[in-house]
């Protein structure tokens, strides 16, 4: 498959598709990085029968050398302070500014594949994977498995009282100092409230993407 860059509702995305239309995996970047990012990854995820999409980040954010993108903007005092003292600093009542707006384009860029693919498979790491948290519970969108990678609960308001049951993995590192993994765990009990099925794996190490969650994201993908 060959690589190449497409437009749907207003989104940018990288994407690889085969003669197979059946399933589109998606995965959603972090805060400051961009669709290039998690790219790589679909070859030590990919079953021959899997279509990738990567979107860029909706948020431009100059990084210096290039161009980092985001999907809402985050508190950088609250951030800093909480890297500084070790303060838990809980997410779940927090609602950024842009995430109504967010949420709404990935969903229409998710309706737009769904016309074209049966299955939809969503994921991401960071706040792409907290953006994939809320969408997987909209009651319009069809989701047929969550990648949770490095996420806190984010924005539980807005969360449903009800949804469809999903299949999920989720991952965090003990050490991680952007997103604690106490936030992991509100989220993945959130999930398991509204009959997720599935559990966080938890790995030593920081805000990341080891070898040992490559390889299990690749048994959940595939079992899928």
């Amino acid at each position: 498959m060959k690589p190449k860059l497409i437009q749907l509702a207003g989104i940018e995305s990288l994407c690889l598709e085969n003669s197979d239309p059946t399933t589109a995996v998606v995965f959603f970047h972090g805060y400051g990085a961009n669709m290039q990012d998690l790219f790589p990854l679909w070859e030590m995820w990919d079953n021959g029968k899997f279509n990738w999409y990567f979107p860029n980040g909706t948020m431009p954010l100059p990084m210096g050398y290039y161009e980092g993108r985001a999907w809402f903007s985050i508190d950088m005092e609250a951030l800093d302070r909480s890297i500084r003292t070790g303060e838990f600093r809980d997410m779940g009542n927090t609602i950024p500014p842009e995430l109504d707006l967010t949420l709404k384009q990935q969903e229409h860029f998710l309706k737009e594949l769904s016309k074209k693919h049966k299955k939809i498979v969503i994921g991401g790491f960071s706040q792409g994977a907290m953006c994939a948290s809320h969408l997987a519970l909209r009651p319009d969108l069809d989701i047929a498995g969550l990648v949770l990678l490095s996420a806190n609960l984010l924005a539980q308001d807005l969360f449903p009282v009800a949804a469809k049951s999903v299949p999920f993995y989720q991952s965090h590192g003990t050490k991680d100092p952007i997103l604690p993994l106490k936030g992991a765990q509100l989220l993945e009990n959130k999930l398991h409230s509204l009959n997720f099925q599935g559990k966080l794996h938890i790995f030593e190490g920081g805000h990341e993407i080891p070898m040992k969650v490559i390889t299990e994201v690749k048994t959940f993908l595939s079992n899928l």
